[in-house]
């Protein structure tokens, strides 16, 4: 099967099945529901984690070029 095929097949099944393109809870339910608090709080949990663990990454990334460039100024003398 060709992939115009496969794009074709897809875009009707989108079209025939509408409810598997809905929105979840988060996006288009009620905002008080107990199931989109927690959805709400997952994310926030999640972003707080990626976000912890990108900013090590990067504080090691700067402290290694610091202790580098203070390396190279003391060999050059």
């Amino acid at each position: 099967m060709n992939r115009k095929l496969q794009y074709i097949l897809f875009l009707i099944l989108l079209l025939l099945v509408p409810e598997i393109t809905e929105a979840c809870g988060t996006c288009f339910g009620d905002p008080s529901a107990p199931a989109v608090q927690g959805m709400n709080w997952a994310i926030i949990t999640l972003l707080g984690v990626t976000g912890g663990v990108f900013g090590g990454v990067i504080g090691a990334i700067i402290s290694i070029s610091k202790k580098t460039k203070n390396f190279q100024q003391l060999n050059k003398r």
